[in-house]
Formats: C-alpha cells, sequence, structure tokens
C-alpha cells in the first residue's frame, strides 16, 4: 500500500521578505496570505554551495502542503512584466542588477563576461590561457613576478627600464643591432673591457 504523502499544492507567488537560502511569500489570490519562512530550491547545497537570494516583489513559484504552512520555493519565474532578457534559445544568460552580466551563446561559441567592479583570480596551480591571439586593452598592465617570453618581443610605444642584478638594468645574451643613434651619458665597454666615454 503507497503511503499517504497528503495533498499539495502548486502556487505562485511574490516575495514577501527573504534572506540567503529562504523566503516568505504572500499570494495575493488567497487574500494576501504570507507563508513562513520556505527553503528556496537550490541545485547543490551540501559540499558544493550554491545561493541565489530571491529579490523583494519577486514572481516565484512554489509547491506547498495541503495547509500551506509548509513547502519550498521551486524558483522565479518570467512574466509579461518581467519579460527573458534574451530572446535566442541558444544563450545562457546571467544578468545582475548592477549591470554585470555572464553569457555563453552556444551557436557562436561566444563567452561574455562583464562586471561594474574589479576581477579578483586566485588559483592554487598554474593558469594557462590559450587561444590564436590575447588582446590586452589598458591603460596600465603591471606584472608581480618575472616575466618570461619564450619568443619575438617587440613594443611600439618605446621602452624605459631601471633596476637589474649585478647593478646592470639589461643583460642581453648575443648580438645587438641598432637601426639609427646610440645615445649614452655614461661609459660604453667593448668586448675586451675598454671604455668610450659619453659616446655617441
Amino acid at each position: 500500500m503507497a503511503e499517504n504523502t497528503g495533498g499539495v499544492s502548486f502556487k505562485v507567488g511574490v516575495i514577501h521578505a527573504s534572506r540567503p537560502g529562504f523566503a516568505q511569500v504572500t499570494f495575493p489570490d488567497l487574500d494576501g496570505l504570507v507563508s513562513a519562512w520556505l527553503p528556496v530550491v537550490m541545485r547543490k547545497s551540501l559540499k558544493d554551495k550554491e545561493c541565489f537570494t530571491p529579490d523583494l516583489g519577486e514572481h516565484v513559484a512554489c509547491v506547498l502542503d495541503e495547509n500551506f504552512e509548509n513547502g519550498v520555493v521551486l524558483g522565479a519565474v518570467y512574466s509579461d512584466a518581467d519579460a527573458p532578457p534574451v530572446a535566442s534559445h541558444d544563450k545562457l544568460h546571467f544578468r545582475f542588477f548592477d549591470g554585470g552580466s555572464f553569457e555563453y551563446d552556444r551557436s557562436s561559441g561566444t563567452l561574455t563576461i562583464v562586471t561594474t567592479g574589479p576581477v579578483n583570480v586566485t588559483a592554487a596551480g598554474p593558469v594557462t590561457v590559450k587561444a590564436p591571439s590575447v588582446t590586452i586593452d589598458a591603460p596600465e598592465t603591471t606584472i608581480t613576478g618575472n616575466l618570461l617570453v619564450k619568443k619575438k618581443l617587440t613594443y611600439q610605444g618605446g621602452m624605459a627600464g631601471s633596476g637589474g642584478e649585478g647593478g646592470a638594468s639589461a643583460v642581453i645574451d648575443g648580438g645587438v643591432q641598432v637601426n639609427g643613434d646610440v645615445n649614452a651619458t655614461g661609459s660604453v665597454m667593448d668586448g675586451s673591457g675598454n671604455s668610450n666615454h659619453h659616446s655617441h
């Protein structure tokens, strides 16, 4: 004989109050009845944890017991007033209230991430970026550790530097070809250690 689990009801309501993991829901069609604190259904909550807190006034779908005293909030639902942010069925899209967004378009393979503040990435191991080309469009870039370039290094806006080990700001193993003038305010040493002062 099957166990009697009691009756359940599917209801759509509006968030009355919320905190991470839980919400109270008001049901306009039940004379504005406000539910008890109901858990919000998440995909993971034990070893891995996910948390999306519903906003006040957000339309949500609920499953409740026969007395409307216990149940869960299944999730938010779209309506004519709150339409989906994209029309394409090929896009996975998250849009945040502050203007940030995360979108993957499977029809083109394009991943787009927009933030309105800093981006912090922490890795306990190596980070590898593999692509045909990478463009860093930033007025200033700082690297706090050593930088190894395994192939040709080309620059177009000039080069300046200071510091270095053993008193030398730059150490180059190999020949140097200069197409243009060389200006030095100090000594220029040849291979024999002879000095030509203030060479021009």
